[in-house]
């Protein structure tokens, strides 16, 4: 069973790397000397050496991952910082530096891509937070709000499709919807339309003498 690097060398888990090397300095101290000792003190110094040097690489392995973990929360950190200020443009270059990208680091890239309207993208990367981290209330509280606004969004782009501008006769602009034709499944004529038409008509037709509708 392989020993605990830490334990080897007499620290604990929270030490610094300083306070690491330090460690393993003293702890070679001991057996330098002993392992030019002929016999079996002299191949248990070799032996005790070597398991410290071991010992020191996984020890200083482990510190130096921490550390990483460490850099890139710092990172995400700044990147929240922008984002909440509104630099986006910056916290997306602090984004793009970071090569691990979290469920958190998803999070923000989604609000900058919000900020800039490109809502399918946001929307893909709160996908991504979630599956990452499917019980942080924070992810699936803005995945959900992010598909309601779309669903809202794709509502008023119909309304707007369906909304037609002209101008009338007295130079004023005027606006339409079609909304009931396209209920309806097809374009055609409603009464409405049919009303105005004969009312046009018959404008038309008093203007060159006649009258096609009488009470009007």
């Amino acid at each position: 069973m392989q020993k605990d690097p830490f334990v080897t060398l007499g620290v604990d888990e929270s030490v610094t790397q300083n306070e690491l090397y330090e460690a393993y300095k003293a702890a070679r101290a001991k057996w330098e000397d002993k392992r030019f000792e002929p016999g079996d003190v002299g191949a248990e110094a070799c032996e005790k050496l070597d398991e410290i040097e071991e010992a020191y690489r996984d020890a200083n392995d482990i510190l130096s991952s921490r550390h990483f973990v460490t850099t890139v929360q710092d990172k995400i950190e700044e990147a929240d910082a922008l984002v909440r200020n509104r630099r986006y443009d910056e916290a997306q270059t602090v984004l793009d530096g970071i090569t691990e990208k979290t469920a958190e680091w998803h999070f923000l890239q989604a609000v900058i891509y919000y900020s800039k309207k490109r809502y399918n993208d946001a929307v893909s990367e709160l996908k991504t937070a979630v599956n990452d981290e499917p019980n942080n209330t924070k992810y699936t509280g803005a995945l959900k709000h992010m598909e309601e606004k779309m669903r809202t969004q794709q509502g008023d782009g119909y309304a707007r499709s369906n909304v037609y501008n002209y101008r009338d006769d007295g130079g004023n602009d005027r606006s339409y919807s079609n909304d009931a034709d396209y209920r309806r499944g097809g374009r055609g004529m409603t009464p409405c339309d049919c009303c105005t038409s004969l009312i046009c008509a018959d404008c038309c037709c008093e203007c060159m003498g006649g009258d096609l509708i009488s009470c009007c």
